[in-house]
């Protein structure tokens, strides 16, 4: 039987991802869902074969260097990776991955709804409906002689 890759994943997933993530690697998980110091995260990918941080997981120089020998990747669930000093990863022969594309259909939805929002004043109408000042627009007056 093959032996499962080791991944640390410093914060807490949605449950179907850390289910998905436990059949194929033998999974440390971050149980408390809190932010690892550097000492708690050099501890726990002793003998692991990469690691799945955050943003909020800075990477610099510093701390790669103190990563185990073992630790082969790093990947971010983020777009970005300036949180991680790519160059002192490479150094070691650490690969780093993002997830490019994980944000653009969130972002097209968002302008989207920017756009409809401002199209219909949906501003104007938020702020009569929160300071009670909204009065039906609807023409019943025309219909029923109120």
């Amino acid at each position: 039987m093959l032996k499962k890759p080791i991944l640390v994943v410093t914060r807490r997933l949605p449950a179907a991802v850390e289910v998905r993530i436990r059949l194929h690697y033998e999974a440390r998980l971050n149980a408390n869902d809190r932010l690892y110091t550097r000492d708690d995260l050099v501890a726990e990918s002793y003998g692991a074969d990469a690691l799945l941080i955050t943003q909020q997981d800075r990477m610099d120089a510093s701390l790669i260097s103190r990563l185990p020998e073992s630790v082969q990747m790093i990947a971010t669930l983020s777009v970005g990776f300036d949180h991680i000093d790519v160059k002192a990863a490479e150094a070691r022969g650490i690969t780093v991955t993002n997830t490019p594309g994980v944000l653009t259909d969130a972002t097209a939805d968002i302008a989207m709804l920017l756009l409809l929002g401002a199209s219909r004043r949906a501003t104007e109408g938020q702020a009569l409906v929160r300071g009670d000042a909204w009065n039906d627009p609807r023409p019943r007056s025309c219909w029923d002689g109120s």
